[in-house]
């Protein structure tokens, strides 16, 4: 595609800001009927695969986690401690039975909003999608 074919196009960068509003939007509206952040969701679903240490959790999340204000997981997992949804065992943390009910509902719910975003997308457009994203973010990456 050449720089013409561009011209009536948004840019990139709005329509990338936009999805990521309006994802992170139905997310809190989705997660929020539960009093759950989006952080603590992103720990249950790591919980919910096998139970792991804290250093663990914090990579898991790291890139979504406010590191310039000392943000960490336990910040995000001592609420989910005091609701009985975690535990932890020497720095070994897992879900407890109320945080797997919890988290299988929400992964329903989570379901359903995955599946609204890609709602009308052909077979392979979304895989596409994410190639030509990993391509663009490689190309600005490797040209830094």
């Amino acid at each position: 595609m050449n720089t013409t074919d561009r011209r009536d196009q948004p840019p990139i960068g709005l329509l990338l800001r936009k999805l990521d509003n309006l994802v992170n939007e139905r997310f809190e509206r989705t997660l929020g009927t539960r009093d759950i952040t989006r952080r603590q969701w992103q720990l249950l679903h790591t919980l919910a695969e096998r139970p792991t240490t804290l250093d663990a959790l914090n990579t898991a999340v790291a890139p979504f986690l406010d590191q310039a204000a000392g943000e960490t997981a336990k910040q995000h997992l001592d609420p989910l401690a005091k609701l009985g949804l975690v535990t932890s065992t020497s720095d070994v943390y897992e879900l407890t039975g109320a945080g797997r009910t919890l988290f299988d509902s929400l992964a329903e719910d989570v379901q359903t909003t995955r599946d609204l975003t890609v709602r009308g997308l052909a077979d392979g457009e979304y895989d596409r999608t994410i190639a030509n994203l990993q391509a663009m973010i490689a190309n600005l990456e490797d040209n830094a």
